[in-house]
């Protein structure tokens, strides 16, 4: 997706509408649908400033547009940086590739968030009206997209926080952290 794209999931998710942000942002609407329409791209600033009225991490609105070659190099510098390891798993008859981040604390909290997806689409399924159903689903979607665009601010502890602010200083010191 791109900058604006993602401009306009969050603040449709938000019930915003163009000039409620602008006005949070301090800009005219018309720069708002500029952003959204990709006819104007935001500069750091403004795209900070939409990030904190939308209450997402900047990193949500950036850089979110990227084919499976960007995907994969991103993949390689998380991989380095965690102590990532690959491994082959059985799924069914087929053998799937997977990778563990060892110092990657954060994963825990995200696979426990994604096993809370996986059980609400299950509970959506089980919904017999095809409309209701379809809803339900929309929604269990969109909670799950919520949790990471606004990560770390839900459900992670401050010690955690901690945890991982000491880890990355210690990369940064060691030279490992991408800049």
């Amino acid at each position: 997706m791109t900058v604006g794209e993602n401009i306009r999931r969050i603040r449709k998710q938000r019930g915003l509408t163009l000039k409620q942000l602008g006005d949070m942002v301090g800009v005219n609407e018309a720069y708002i649908r500029a952003y959204e329409s990709g006819k104007r791209n935001p500069k750091i600033g403004s795209l900070q400033a939409i990030a904190k009225a939308l209450s997402v991490n900047v990193e949500v609105l950036n850089n979110s547009s990227f084919d499976s070659i960007t995907a994969m190099h991103r993949l390689f510098q998380v991989f380095r940086q965690y102590s990532g390891e690959l491994m082959e798993i059985q799924n069914g008859e087929e053998e799937e590739v997977a990778v563990s981040f060892g110092t990657l604390p954060a994963m825990r909290s995200w696979y426990e968030r994604y096993l809370r997806y996986l059980e609400d689409v299950e509970e959506c399924n089980h919904i017999k009206d095809v409309k209701a159903r379809g809803e339900a689903l929309i929604e269990a979607e969109d909670s799950f997209d919520r949790w990471m665009d606004t990560y770390p601010e839900q459900e992670t502890s401050t010690m955690m926080l901690e945890i991982m602010r000491a880890h990355d200083k210690n990369m940064d010191e060691i030279g490992k952290n991408a800049q």
